[in-house]
């Protein structure tokens, strides 16, 4: 079946590699699960499913819908970190115990913290690794099917296809800390993680195509820095090691991560020479910032891939026994210096490449570059098996990787969370979420742009996304989540719209008294042209925290006939925030000041903060106990400066007769706050209650704070 067109056939679960393409092909070919019966082809979409197909005798077909969590129990809730560690691990400990200013340079951990981090980690490898046997294709069926958080091996098996898939975030929970790991011209000492996305061992004829692989949305990029290193919780997105042999990788995605595909275990292998024939083509690697791949075993043909993004630490690692040909490649936007390093391999052959649609000797680059590390022009073989080269100019516009999802997604319908469908869906898309309370953590990454989320009911208490994390909850690793990090929803993404939903945090004081730090964040929303319409926030300190994404960005958000709940600081941030017809609910916690409404920081140099207008702000605390606002100086800030207007809206008699007043040793009358024609029993004038002329108001309307922004 070697010689069957991989164009073939009506049902792409039982196509073939074609002949002559790449590695994989030669001999007898590879054919996945192709010959299975109509009886072991199965259709999986929870974990649990997908252990099951995979355990089924071969031939076998697994078609993956919709986004399996590999990170899930038994009984088919999400599994988080602090849910594997065991025998008293915990992050806060590791690093006390294991700073270098403490256990010096030279010793690697060892004691009763790197064992219990050991165990740790062997908990939720058995939850996500997912083995793969002979004879099997396993395949994403519909748009956006994948794995998050899985590892998929492929080790000691032959005649397996895996396709159309997208994987992400293989996110180890415990890395390990090498001091002695050190990396080309950085610092000395590295963080090291466990589980690739997919890992070939002492496995052959393997086909990858049309996958898309990314660490998106929990970047490296974001983790801290320990020890004064990245704290990388991924490893490699496709490896292939331990004597592994004839492998195809095509027309997949590589993007957003570290260390991308190593080709070979290591320098001193006894089981990789003569192994580890690879061929990677028609690839496209997207901000990635090594191992693209890097060979240290093995006749390894690289051609027709497209290098775009962020300029890596290298891309082509020449080891000690490679063979590596590339030929054809289209990079775009990487000095070519950078695309080659020497890892004390002797040649690379080097042909047809383009960088920014000119010829360049990459090798010549390198070696001009690094004249101690010169490598030769002629791996030592050429190429046969490449089929569908082409000149390297056809491929600067290179599609690649698995069917995106829709434009239109349901949760419960091949999302089997909120998050599942947020990772899945295009920028721009649309989630559409049916009646229910979804009780996660969802966070919307700024790559997001355009997306929306609705509830399926038109009402937005029927829809409910809730959490109870609160600034002094415990993380696993022994510290708190401090305020931002107790959000139930944390949104990025500009444009992003909301409708008819409630995000809510739940926590609780009375039942959590160990708890001071009481701050408890519905939402963090920073983005830029953000709508909420008819959306509920819920909570009682710091419900919504309406902010940017950092302090020199500008961000316009409108609340738009919004219910919003709390007591203290509720309304909070650095926002361009308007809240039109919003019912804003001051809750009674007994006492005087019974809260605050509203805590801006604006910036000192921004006009326009929070704007309350044709709203009601309602509460059923004794009068004269609520204030308005207090300025936000985070930090100490002092060019946080809260700009609030709150003007034709009824305000009830809680609210003071001075309803500003000061926060942290700084005056609210050095702060621009001002009301304008309120109502209610808790209106009023006065030397306390600074009020807009006419001409002042007319430079506080909706469109003069949104800017030209006016959504429909």
């Amino acid at each position: 079946m070697a010689g069957v067109s991989a164009q073939a056939g009506p049902d792409p679960a039982r196509q073939v590699l074609a002949a002559g393409d790449g590695w994989a092909s030669s001999g007898s070919g590879t054919t996945g699960g192709a010959a299975a019966p109509a009886g072991n082809v199965h259709e999986v979409r929870t974990r649990a499913e997908l252990v099951a197909a995979l355990a089924a005798p071969g031939p076998r077909i697994v078609k993956v819908r919709g986004v399996i969590d590999a990170n899930t129990g038994a009984d088919g809730k999400p599994l988080r970190c602090t849910d594997y560690a065991t025998d008293g691990y915990t992050q806060a400990g590791y690093l006390a115990a294991y700073d270098p200013a403490v256990w010096g340079w030279e010793r690697e951990p060892e004691g009763p913290l790197e064992d219990a981090r050991v165990a740790s980690a062997k908990r939720q490898e058995a939850a996500i690794a997912v083995n793969v046997g002979s004879d099997t294709t396993i395949i994403g069926v519909g748009r956006g099917a994948g794995i998050t958080g899985g590892s998929l091996r492929i080790h000691g098996v032959r005649n397996v296809i895996v396709r159309n898939l997208t994987f992400r975030d293989t996110h180890d929970c415990f890395p390990r800390w090498d001091p002695n790991d050190n990396s080309p011209g950085a610092p000395p000492g590295n963080w090291n993680s466990l589980y690739d996305s997919v890992s070939l061992q002492r496995s052959e004829h393997v086909w990858v195509d049309h996958n898309t692989f990314t660490d998106e949305p929990n970047l490296d990029s974001t983790q801290p820095l320990y020890f004064g290193r990245p704290y990388q919780v991924h490893d490699g997105q496709l490896d292939i090691t331990s004597g592994s042999d004839l492998v195809t990788v095509s027309r997949n995605v590589f993007a957003d991560h570290g260390k991308t595909m190593l080709i070979g275990s290591s320098n001193t292998s006894t089981t990789d020479p003569g192994k580890l024939r690879v061929s990677v083509h028609h690839n496209v690697f997207r901000n990635v910032q090594e191992r693209a791949p890097r060979v240290r075993f093995g006749q390894v043909h690289v051609y027709n891939n497209l290098y775009e993004g962020a300029e890596p630490v290298y891309s082509w690692g020449v080891g000690v026994r490679s063979q590596l040909f590339a030929q054809n490649n289209f990079i775009r936007g990487i000095a070519p210096e950078k695309i080659v390093y020497n890892w004390g391999g002797t040649a690379l052959t080097d042909t047809g490449n383009l960088v920014d649609g000119r010829p360049v000797s990459l090798v010549d680059a390198f070696n001009a570059a690094n004249p101690d590390k010169v490598l030769g022009t002629d791996a030592g073989w050429t190429p046969t098996l490449n089929r569908g080269l082409e000149p390297a100019h056809r491929i600067r516009h290179l599609k690649a990787g698995a069917q995106p999802a829709g434009h239109h997604l349901v949760v419960g319908r091949g999302f089997a969370t909120v998050q599942a469908a947020v990772d899945a869906a295009p920028a721009g898309g649309v989630i559409t979420l049916p009646k229910g309370v979804y009780r996660e953590v969802v966070k919307i990454p700024a790559s997001k742009r355009g997306l929306t989320l609705r509830g399926a009911t038109g009402r937005a208490q029927d829809v409910v996304i809730d959490y109870d994390n609160a600034s002094g909850t415990k993380k696993p690793d022994g510290t708190t989540y401090g305020t931002t990090g107790s959000a139930t929803a944390t949104i990025a993404a500009d444009g992003f719209t909301a409708r008819n939903l409630t995000f809510r945090n739940s926590f609780d004081r009375a039942r959590h008294p160990e708890i001071t730090a009481t701050q408890a964040v519905a939402v963090k929303a920073t983005g830029d042209r953000m709508l909420f319409d008819r959306v509920h926030f819920e909570g009682h300190q710091d419900t919504l925290y309406a902010d940017t994404p950092d302090v020199g960005t500008r961000s316009r958000q409108l609340y738009r006939d919004c219910a919003i709940t709390g007591d203290v600081d509720f309304l909070f941030g650095r926002a361009t925030a308007v809240f039109d017809r919003a019912t804003i609910t001051a809750l009674n916690r007994g006492g005087d000041p019974n809260g605050y409404v509203t805590a801006a920081s604006t910036r000192r140099d921004n006009p326009h903060g929070f704007l309350i207008v044709n709203s009601r702000i309602r509460s059923d605390a004794p009068a004269n106990t609520y204030f308005l606002g207090r300025p936000w100086h985070p930090g100490g800030d002092p060019d946080a400066v809260a700009q609030v207007v709150v003007r034709d809206t009824e305000l009830p008699a809680a609210i003071k007769q001075a309803p500003w007043t000061d926060m942290s040793g700084f005056p609210w009358r050095e702060a621009r706050f001002a009301e304008y024609r309120n109502t209610g029993l808790g209106a009023g004038t006065g030397a306390d209650r600074p009020q807009l002329t006419d001409e002042q108001a007319r430079q506080h309307t909706k469109s003069a704070y949104l800017g030209g922004w006016n959504p429909a």
